[in-house]
């Protein structure tokens, strides 16, 4: 079937990001490499910002909107950034000492920060309450969670957080201790500035205005998240660095939604989802709703019926090809020219009974229905960890077989974790460990997965990239019991550096450990499992937070680097010929 590219499905004048794109590939694949790689600062690839601080400003506002204290906030930011210059002419170490652009950058963002605690927008609120939750404290590595003395204003703890957490973005490459002098004199003095200057400064924010409008429909939502994750302070920097990963420089529509709907970031593991949930007005049933967006139901749909007012389809009905769940959704698109039949590949999202489309949707034509059983059987092969969002009794079973094979693992080698000194004879042993597998398993369940795989011999097809084979640094495997199986490369210098318990580490170990923690590829399982043996002093010293208690550290680390992980998952585990819809029940 030949797919065409949809015209869209959210009217112009709601301000919603235009969908006319072809959604990106999903799914994962079924084995996790750790693969050393260096981050690059947004600001380096970015089109030209070392323009005035004025322009960054005013590319962060939400249009259409104003506040008494916006004409404000330029003078400001720009008298901050001489402020901020003359500060680290100062300092100890170049390492605190920013280039032209990132420093109009940081001056534009520190104003925003403090128009957001001036104004009572809520964003920074939502991440200290998220704090307070899970760690005890509103302010990690900065208020002990025994603090008497509460959080109030531009406290300078405050902004070195904020200027810890930016770092990176701002100066690639640099891992910080929390308390560096230079960064600890850069918050002192970006404190009693912004304190002075905000002193007699209206409350009146454009920004506090924006997120007060309506919530009624998913597309206000969507606007609002749309701004968050693109423009605001927190995450504008991360955004950029998303879309030089994951779109090639390119802020596509569907990266673009990725990023404001389902990636973490290191504000604690908080996503664009979760900050907005708690910075809105709005009852605690919507905020939970909010925050389970990552949770996009994408599959192909048939469209069922569509209602017409006039010239706008007000909603169409369409059913999740893959469970068989009818959906009603909103659309308030004039012009539709979607009928019933239509198969449709996208995803949903949920607001206050409804369901909306969520970033890019891809038509095709003349589809048969028989064919769906093939699009539910592929959908559920190469797309599960997807497809178990909304199959719960698949979910269910890959679960189960999950658990099942990690006590094969187990068992056949007398560990959850097994290391290797290289890939080839990882490889080896795993191949081996297979062939056991299949010799013990039912001869006609043997003869039956030959046929559907097309194999010719009895053992599965193990693929494995070349540089994985030729790695010889170590490989770790393990086998988690709740996702499945994890292999990290460069495991050498993990354990040999987690041994020392934070001393005299070599720049390879500390890359490596960085690595184990940064690496969205390794679960916090797999740190765990490592940490339970070999302590995490050598870890918090990887990152400059050696006078922290370790097992804080990580804990806190770990939200930070790896948010996902923390949201709701599901195995790796791919299911194969799980019948046809009508004889399983979602």
């Amino acid at each position: 079937m030949v797919p065409r590219r949809g015209s869209g499905i959210v009217e112009a004048t709601r301000d919603a990001v235009a969908i006319t794109q072809a959604p990106e590939p999903i799914g994962a694949p079924p084995i996790r490499k750790h693969r050393l790689r260096l981050r690059r600062s947004p600001l380096g690839f970015a089109r030209d910002m070392s323009s005035a601080v004025r322009e960054f400003l005013a590319a962060s506002r939400p249009r259409g909107f104003s506040g008494r204290g916006d004409k404000y906030l330029a003078e400001i930011a720009q008298d901050l950034r001489r402020r901020l210059l003359q500060t680290q002419h100062g300092f100890s170490h170049e390492t605190c000492r920013l280039p032209d652009t990132p420093l109009s950058a940081l001056a534009s963002l520190l104003v925003e920060f403090a128009e957001d605690i001036h104004a009572e927008i809520g964003l920074w609120r939502a991440l200290e309450a998220h704090n307070q939750q899970c760690f005890g404290s509103p302010l990690p590595f900065f208020v002990r969670a025994d603090e008497a003395t509460p959080l109030a204003g531009f406290d300078a703890r405050r902004l070195q957080h904020l200027l810890w957490t930016l770092w990176p973005s701002l100066k690639a490459d640099i891992i910080l201790n929390p308390a560096h002098k230079d960064l600890q004199r850069l918050a002192e003095v970006a404190s009693e500035f912004l304190s002075q200057r905000f002193a007699a400064l209206p409350k009146d924010s454009s920004v506090k205005h924006f997120l007060a409008t309506e919530n009624r429909f998913g597309w206000e939502i969507k606007r609002k998240l749309i701004w968050l994750g693109m423009q605001s302070y927190l995450f504008r920097l991360l955004y950029m660095v998303y879309v030089g990963e994951h779109g090639k420089g390119e802020p596509s529509v569907g990266v673009t939604d990725d990023f404001v709907c389902q990636n973490c970031t290191v504000w604690s593991g908080l996503g664009v989802i979760d900050v907005l949930a708690g910075a809105l007005d709005v009852p605690e049933s919507d905020r939970a709703t909010l925050r389970t967006w990552y949770e996009r139901h994408t599959s192909f749909y048939r469209v069922l019926t569509c209602k017409v007012s006039g010239r706008e389809t007000e909603f169409v009905t369409a059913r999740n090809v893959v469970n068989g769940q009818t959906y009603t959704i909103r659309m308030g698109m004039p012009d539709c020219e979607w009928q019933p039949r239509l198969l449709v590949f996208g995803g949903l999202t949920p607001w206050r009974g409804e369901w909306y489309w969520s970033g890019e949707q891809r038509t095709y034509g003349p589809v048969p229905e028989e064919e769906e059983a093939k699009l539910r059987a592929e959908m559920l092969a190469k797309n599960s960890s997807i497809a178990y969002r909304y199959c719960l009794k698949e979910a269910e079973m890959a679960r189960e077989r999950t658990r099942y094979f990690h006590g094969k693992f187990a068992a056949h080698y007398g560990n959850d974790l097994v290391v290797f000194p290289d890939g080839l004879r990882l490889a080896a042993a795993e191949q081996k460990r297979m062939e056991a597998e299949w010799r013990a398993a039912p001869p006609e369940k043997v003869e039956a997965a030959m046929r559907e795989q097309g194999l010719t011999r009895p053992a599965p097809r193990m693929r494995f990239p070349p540089e994985f084979l030729e790695h010889e640094g170590g490989i770790g495997a393990f086998f988690n019991p709740a996702e499945g199986e994890e292999f990290m490369s460069g495991f050498n210098d993990v354990l040999s550096g987690l041994r020392k318990r934070g001393v005299d580490l070599s720049d390879d170990e500390q890359s490596a450990l960085w690595h184990l923690v940064t690496d969205g590829a390794i679960s916090p399982a797999f740190v765990h499992r490592l940490v339970s043996e070999h302590g995490a002093e050598s870890i918090a010293e990887a990152f400059s937070v050696r006078d922290q208690p370790p097992e804080q550290a990580l804990a806190f680390l770990l939200r930070c680097h790896k948010g996902e992980y923390y949201r709701k998952r599901f195995p790796s585990l791919s299911l194969v010929n799980v019948g046809p819809l009508e004889n399983q029940s979602t």
